[in-house]
């Protein structure tokens, strides 16, 4: 029995996914869509590698086995849950603690 029967299929690439400067991702490369053509209901892309800015043209449907997928933005935490970074940045050095005392005495 083949083992990519099994595989998870990921959401399809939509024709928004491949318009220009939007971003891809193979799960180990960062790539760039440089440029679209659409002729006649085909579609091709240039896309550029971000790591070694090498840039090639495939058509879309050439995509779909490399398991090619939009990168999405993170949505932000909401107002009341600090971040990680936050959290940290609230723990601070006590009042009488060395790194914080005076280099003045009397």
């Amino acid at each position: 029995m083949p083992l990519f029967g099994f595989r998870r299929r990921r959401g399809r690439l939509r024709l928004r996914d491949l318009a220009p400067d939007r971003y891809l991702t193979d799960g180990r490369r960062l790539l760039r869509v440089v440029t679209r053509f659409v002729n006649d209901g085909s579609i091709m892309v240039v896309i550029e590698d971000c790591a070694t800015l090498d840039a090639r043209a495939y058509a879309a449907v050439e995509l779909v086995p490399m398991d090619v997928r939009p990168v999405r933005r993170s949505r932000p935490s909401p107002a009341g849950d600090p971040s990680p970074r936050s959290r940290t940045a609230e723990k601070q050095l006590p009042a009488d603690g060395p790194a914080v005392a005076s280099k003045t005495r009397s």
